[in-house]
């Protein structure tokens, strides 16, 4: 074997060499990929669950979400404090959903913050808290709020 013969089999197996660590590569990134979409889920939920816990566990907690979703002005100043935590929190999960966009059902989602939202107590909270959340989030839930095709209800 030539020194030119050894030269070209050495390209040979380096290319061999680099298609099968960018095959590696690709088959590790695609075990990444999932990986972290199902920590992203599993957060999501956990903190929507999270939220529903605070509600059914502490009785204050509940009454003072619920009043305010009726009417933030009959709430006292803490009260409108903690309804504004609470509100913050439903903001928060729906910019998870928007970052995330596979992490909960896109429709039900967007349906459950438009029925919050809506709400004339969170109209009011939102209008002077929509300045705290990035200009994507805040078009989303501007947009969810005067989407006709949604329903009122009781929201998140």
């Amino acid at each position: 074997m030539s020194l030119e013969d050894t030269y070209y089999l050495s390209q040979i197996v380096a290319s061999v060499a680099i298609l099968a660590s960018l095959i590696y590569a690709a088959l590790q990134f695609r075990v990444y990929a999932a990986a972290a979409r199902e920590a992203r889920y599993t957060t999501a939920v956990s903190d929507l669950q999270e939220f529903r816990k605070i509600l059914a566990t502490d009785a204050d907690c509940a009454r003072i979400y619920r009043d305010g979703l009726a009417d933030l002005s009959k709430l006292d100043s803490l009260e409108q404090w903690r309804f504004g935590a609470l509100m913050q929190l439903v903001v928060t999960n729906f910019q998870y959903g928007i970052k995330f966009g596979d992490t909960i059902e896109a429709d039900q989602q967007r349906n459950a913050v438009a029925q919050t939202m809506r709400r004339p107590g969170a109209r009011a909270w939102w209008a002077k808290a929509r300045l705290t959340v990035d200009a994507a989030t805040r078009a989303m839930v501007d947009d969810a709020i005067s989407d006709e095709r949604t329903h009122t209800g009781g929201g998140l």
